[in-house]
C-alpha cells in the first residue's frame, strides 16, 4: 500500500532543532548514525498487566515483517543520557508513534503532544477492559476526538496495528506567529497566590498573552491547542499541587500542550506549586516555587528567551498566507485574547451606545454574548483624555474566599454587609489614587492649581502602604489578607461598626477620601468599569455570600457616586455580570429596581451580519457586500437552507459561537 501521508520533510524532522527547551538554545544532540524504524511504541510501566500485553504485541510485530523495526521505550539507548533526548531522537526517525492511553499518565501525554508537534502520525491504543481513568480522560478532552485502537490481548493489538497502518498524521492547523500576543497561557481551575503572582508578572512584562481559562471555556480541543501553540513564541502553564481539587486533569492537559510546544521549538514555561517529583520526560524544565515571592525571579529567564526569539531576524521571515482560509481571521473565542483586534471590527450596537451614555450600572448577558467586548470598547472610547479618569478593574469573586472564611463567618449579617461595603469603598478609593499618582504626575507638575492637590493625595496614598509591584488581583488579595490578619489579632467577639472600621482602614479614611475627591473635582467625569467578578461562580447558582459581595460592591459604587456628585463630578459605573447571577442578585435584593441593567439579548440577524462582514473584510481586504464576503469563505447552502441562516439558527444567542460555527462551515 502506498504511504501518502503528509510528512514533515525529513531534512527538518531529522535535523537537530534550532531551539530546544532542555538545552536552552540549539539542540546539543548528534543525530548522525541514528537508524530509522517503522514505529515507536510508548506505554507506562504500570499497570504491569497492560505493559506486558503491549510488549508481547511488539514481539509479534517484530516477527511479522523481516527488516521492519519496531521499538518500545525499553529499546532506547539512554544510559548516561537525558532520557527524553533518547525518546525525542527515536520519534524523529520513526514513521509512526503508537501510544497507550488506557491510563492517565503524564509522561505519555507529554510524548503524545511531542509527536503531534513533530507532525507524526499518532495511533492511540487502549485496553477496553480497564476503566480506571475514564472520567479524567473525558474531562481532559484533548484526545477524545482521535480514533483509538482498542485491544484486550497482544494478538488483537498486533493484528489491529498491521491492519490500521499506514495512516496519515492530523493536518497541522494554519497559524501565523502572533507577535502582538506571543505567549499562550494555560490557567488552572484554582487561582492560588502563586497563580495570581504569575499572571501579575506576565501583565507587567512587555509581552502580551492569550489564555485558555478552564473556568471560561471548559473544553480545550486538540485542534485549538495546536493552533494556539503554533501561533505562539512561548507556552506558559501553571501546574497545581496534586493535593488540590482538579489538579490531575489540569496538569494532564498542561503536559500534552507542553509536549506540542517543545516539539515545535517554543519556549515552554512550566511553573509548579510546591516541590513535587515531576514526570521524567519534562522534569528538568519545570520551575518550582515554595513561596509566591519567588515567582517573578523564576520567570526572568524564559521571558528573556521569548524576547530573544521575537528579535531573531530569521523568525520574521514568515511566508505570507496565500489562500483565502489562511488569511481569514474570525477572532478568538475570548475577547481578552484579542483586545487590539476588537478595535478593528467592534460593532457599535444599541447596547454599547447605551452603556457609553452612562445611564445604567449593570451590563447583563449570557457567557459569550459580548460583555467583555463592550467593557474594552467603552474603556477605549475615552482614549487618554485628561478630563476623564477611567478605572477598569477585573476582580474575581474567589479572591474573597479567605475573607469569607476568616472574617464574615464571625460577623452578624448586618455587619457582614457593612464590612464588605466599607472594604469595597476603600479598595476603589485606593485604586483611583493609584491611577492618578501613576498616570498624572507629569501633568500635575505643570498645573499650579492641580499640583498641591496631587502632592496631598500622593502623601496620603503612601500612608496606605500599598504594594504596587503587582496587578489589581494581587493588590486585592493583599487587602483581603491584611484585613483577615487584623481580625485574627483582634480576636472574635462582638464588634461595633466603629471598631470594624478601624480594622479595615489604614489611618483616617475621611482625610484620604477628601483628598481623592478634591483632586477629582478637576475632572469632568469618572468612569468605573468592573468585569469578571462572577468569574468562576457556579452556573447553577452562586452562594449567598457571593451575592452579598456583589451587593456590597454596588452599594460602594453608589456611595462613591454620591460623594463625587456633591463635588459636581459626573460618575458612571458599569458592572458586567452573567444573567444567571443578575437573576440571583435581583432575588436577594430587598430594594429592587435601584440599578438599571443593559441586557445583551441578541435577536437582530442584521447585527450578526455586520459583525461577520467586518471580520471577513478586515481579513480578506474588503468585499462589496455581505453576500460576497460570506460566499468567499463558505458554501452558500447546507442542504436546501441558506448556510448563514443555518449557522445563525444555532448560535444566535451568542456572538462567540457564531464565529466558531462559521469556521466549521469553511472546512
Amino acid at each position: 500500500m502506498t504511504d501518502n501521508r503528509e510528512k514533515v520533510p525529513p531534512n527538518l524532522l531529522r535535523t537537530p532543532p534550532g531551539f530546544c527547551q532542555y538545552a536552552g538554545g540549539p539542540c546539543d544532540q548528534d543525530f548522525r548514525g541514528t537508524s530509522t524504524r517503522r514505529g515507536v511504541i510508548l506505554y507506562p510501566s504500570e499497570p504491569t498487566t497492560i505493559a506486558g500485553t503491549i510488549e508481547s504485541a511488539a514481539t509479534i510485530l517484530k516477527r511479522a515483517g523481516p527488516g521492519v523495526r519496531w521499538d518500545t521505550w525499553k529499546d532506547f539507548q539512554s544510559t548516561g543520557q537525558i532520557v527524553f533526548c533518547s525518546i525525542c531522537k527515536a520519534m524523529r526517525f520513526a514513521d509512526y508513534i503508537v501510544a497507550d492511553v488506557t491510563t492517565l499518565n503524564f509522561n505519555l501525554l507529554f510524548e503524545i503532544g511531542f509527536a503531534l508537534g513533530l507532525g507524526l502520525p499518532v495511533v492511540p491504543i487502549r485496553d477496553t477492559t480497564i476503566i480506571r481513568d475514564k472520567r479524567e480522560f473525558d474531562e481532559v478532552g484533548l484526545l477524545d476526538t482521535m480514533g483509538y485502537l482498542d485491544f484486550q490481548n497482544a494478538e488483537e493489538l498486533a493484528h489491529g496495528l498491521l491492519e490500521r497502518l499506514p495512516t496519515a498524521p492530523i493536518p497541522a492547523p494554519p497559524a501565523a506567529l502572533n507577535r502582538e500576543a506571543p505567549l499562550y497561557v494555560l490557567k488552572g481551575p484554582i487561582e492560588t497566590e502563586g497563580a495570581v503572582r504569575l499572571m501579575s508578572t506576565l501583565k507587567k512584562s512587555a509581552l502580551r498573552f492569550r489564555t485558555f481559562d478552564v473556568l471560561e471555556t471548559p473544553r480545550l480541543s486538540l485542534q485549538e491547542a495546536r493552533k494556539q501553540t503554533a501561533a505562539s513564541y512561548g507556552v506558559v502553564a501553571y501546574l497545581l499541587s496534586p493535593d488540590r481539587d482538579g489538579a490531575r486533569v489540569h496538569n494532564a492537559r498542561c503536559a500534552l500542550v507542553a509536549g506540542i510546544g517543545m516539539a515545535t521549538g517554543k519556549v515552554v514555561l512550566l511553573l509548579q506549586e510546591g516541590v513535587i517529583v515531576q514526570p521524567i520526560d519534562y522534569r528538568e524544565v519545570v520551575l518550582r516555587y515554595t513561596s509566591p515571592d519567588q515567582v517573578p525571579k523564576l520567570l526572568e529567564r524564559p521571558l528573556r528567551q521569548v524576547i530573544t526569539l521575537l528579535q531573531d531576524s530569521s523568525i520574521h521571515a514568515l511566508k505570507a498566507p496565500e489562500g483565502v482560509l489562511e488569511r481569514l481571521d474570525l477572532g478568538d473565542v475570548a475577547a481578552e485574547n484579542e483586545i487590539r483586534g476588537l478595535r478593528g471590527y467592534f460593532v457599535h450596537t444599541g447596547q454599547f451606545n447605551e452603556a457609553k451614555r452612562g445611564h445604567a450600572r449593570l451590563v447583563v448577558g449570557r457567557k459569550g454574548s459580548g460583555k467583555t467586548a463592550i467593557f474594552y470598547a467603552v474603556r477605549d472610547s475615552f482614549g487618554n483624555r485628561r478630563s476623564h479618569l477611567v478605572l477598569d478593574l477585573k476582580p474575581e469573586g474567589h479572591q474573597f474566599v479567605r475573607l469569607r472564611e476568616a472574617v464574615l463567618s464571625a460577623l452578624s449579617p448586618g455587619l457582614q454587609e457593612y464590612a464588605l461595603t466599607a472594604l469595597w469603598n476603600y479598595i476603589l478609593l485606593v485604586e483611583i489614587a493609584l491611577k492618578i499618582t501613576d498616570r498624572e504626575y507629569v501633568w500635575a507638575q505643570h498645573d499650579h492649581e492641580v499640583r498641591p492637590l496631587f502632592e496631598r493625595l500622593l502623601e496620603l496614598y503612601r500612608l496606605q502602604e500599598i504594594d504596587e509591584s503587582g496587578d489589581f488581583s494581587e493588590r486585592l488579595l493583599t487587602q483581603v489578607e491584611r484585613m483577615t490578619q487584623r481580625f485574627a489579632v483582634r480576636g472574635e467577639g462582638q464588634l461595633s461598626g466603629s471598631e470594624l472600621t478601624e480594622l479595615l482602614f489604614m489611618g483616617d479614611i475621611r482625610t484620604f477620601d477628601d483628598a481623592v475627591g478634591a483632586y477629582l473635582e478637576k475632572k469632568e467625569a469618572v468612569w468605573l468599569l468592573i468585569d469578571n467578578l462572577d468569574k468562576g461562580w457556579p452556573t447553577r447558582g452562586a452562594s449567598n455570600e457571593d451575592i452579598l459581595i456583589l451587593r456590597a460592591l454596588l452599594e460602594a459604587t453608589r456611595k462613591l457616586q454620591r460623594q463625587l456628585e456633591r463635588r459636581r463630578v459626573s460618575f458612571h459605573c458599569l458592572v458586567f455580570l452573567r444573567n444567571d447571577i443578575f437573576d440571583l442578585l435581583v432575588a436577594e435584593t430587598p430594594d429592587k429596581g435601584k440599578d438599571t441593567a443593559i441586557v445583551l439579548d441578541w435577536d437582530d440577524v442584521e447585527v450578526f451580519k455586520k459583525i461577520l462582514y467586518s471580520r471577513i473584510s478586515g481579513s480578506l481586504g474588503g468585499a462589496a457586500s455581505f453576500t460576497d464576503a460570506w460566499g468567499a469563505i463558505a458554501e452558500r447552502h447546507v442542504g436546501a437552507q441558506d448556510s448563514f441562516a443555518y449557522v445563525v439558527d444555532r448560535t444566535l444567542m451568542r456572538p462567540s459561537p457564531l464565529c466558531q460555527g462559521s469556521c466549521r462551515l469553511t472546512g
